[in-house]
């Protein structure tokens, strides 16, 4: 039986069956999550067991599982061990990256021996759907045909579920691989006091199915006169800190490199957790400063293309992609410069993290999600008015946050691999 939006069907058997097929054209550049959330009377999960993802993929009592593979998502059920109290089960598609749901060839519910559904996408501007519903009616179990979109991706449809994606606690922490045992007992060896970052770090990466990506690190620093308060109250150390951190998780050798700029740029010796207490009093320290001077020889005044196109030339041939953290207190004025390396950078495997550190006057850095002259988006800014009052897992999701869709989008340019 083909069901249409709306439709439903009751179940006569407990076993089931369905399989969520969803071939991509050939301009499609994202990467497609199938998930499921088990919904009490209240239409909310209950807590973190009953969001089914990759990451969890089946439910505690085995009553429902997922598996999947390019292109289709296949769930089985057995609606004799869901919990009395969970109502309805729905099944889902997120696309993770630049596209929507208008980029597939179809969508089609195939439940096994019982229904189909294809939902019409031509015109469609959503990021995710809910596919179908199968749910409880006065004792039985029916299935529903949906197709309701949500624009903005995971976050809306986990919100609308009762999910709270901007914070890690309802996101199922994963368990313990080789990968997050190794980080946190470098952490622990190297760096102790950090050991907590380690742990917040390898929930934010999941949140973004960002474990297993591997990449180069680069922290740049804006060392002009402005900056002085957020040197003073230990703000830039505590900056660096967090992304060393996330360096050792990404880069197998957990080096990270260092600039520095104001009016003129340097190189310093890269970040380890071997040399991270205190480095940014040693770089400050290294040599005598000038009156407004917050790193030895720069001068005191923003000059961001100098730095830019160093690091440019620096990681263009790189093999791995490169993350490069850029720290600024704002009053960017060289606009059409920063827009041509930016232009340039598009072209290599270089992603640009911008972040604002209670400054204004950001300019350029916060209109470049329009910046659309430039090969592909590889850039992203925030800005955080007061660092003290930032969680470390709101900086880490902020940190994270776009760095998968750049991956996705440079690997279908073919600028990376």
């Amino acid at each position: 039986m083909e069901l249409q939006s709306g439709q439903n069907i009751a179940l006569n058997q407990p076993l089931l069956r369905i399989t969520l097929s969803y071939p991509v054209t050939a301009a499609f550049r994202s990467e497609i999550d199938a998930s499921a959330f088990m919904l009490s009377a209240q239409n909310k999960v209950r807590g973190d067991a009953d969001f089914i993802f990759f990451n969890q993929p089946s439910a505690p009592n085995g009553s429902l599982s997922l598996t999947s593979s390019a292109g289709s998502s296949q769930f089985s059920l057995d609606l004799r061990k869901v919990d009395a109290d969970i109502v309805k089960i729905a099944l889902t598609l997120v696309i993770d990256g630049p596209d929507s749901v208008s980029g597939l060839q179809r969508i089609q519910m195939n439940a096994e021996g019982v229904a189909t559904f294809d939902i019409p996408l031509a015109g469609r501007s959503e990021k995710a759907l809910i596919v179908t519903e199968v749910y409880r009616h006065n004792g039985n179990w029916k299935l529903r045909a949906s197709g309701q979109g949500f624009n903005g991706g995971l976050e809306p449809l986990a919100v609308h579920f009762g999910v709270d994606v901007t914070s890690p606690s309802p996101a199922p922490a994963p368990a313990p691989t080789s990968t997050t045992v190794s980080l946190e007992k470098r952490i622990q060896e190297k760096a102790p006091r950090l050991i907590s970052l380690a742990k917040t770090v390898t929930v934010s990466l999941a949140k973004h199915n960002l474990q297993s990506v591997k990449a180069k690190v680069a922290f740049v620093l804006d060392a002009s006169g402005s900056m002085t308060g957020e040197f003073k109250k230990g703000n830039v150390q505590a900056v660096l800190d967090r992304i060393a951190v996330l360096a050792v998780q990404f880069d197998d050798d957990g080096d990270m490199d260092m600039w520095g700029f104001a009016e003129k740029h340097r190189k310093y010796k890269d970040v380890t957790l071997d040399n991270l207490d205190g480095y940014v009093a040693y770089i400050q320290n290294s040599a005598r400063r000038g009156r407004w001077e917050n790193l030895p020889g720069l001068g005191g005044i923003n000059n961001e293309p100098p730095v830019l196109e160093e690091i440019i030339d620096t990681f263009k041939h790189s093999d791995l992609p490169v993350y490069v953290v850029f720290i600024t207190d704002g009053g960017i004025s060289k606009t059409r410069a920063i827009k041509e390396a930016i232009r340039r950078s598009a072209n290599y495997p270089i992603f640009w993290k911008f972040l604002g550190l209670g400054g204004s006057g950001y300019g350029i850095l916060e209109q470049l999600d329009t910046f659309t002259d430039r090969r592909i988006d590889n850039t992203h800014f925030f800005a955080i008015d007061d660092f003290a009052t930032m969680s470390d897992e709101r900086l880490y999701d902020l940190l994270l946050e776009e760095f998968k869709d750049w991956t996705v989008a440079a690997r279908k340019e073919r600028i990376m691999r």
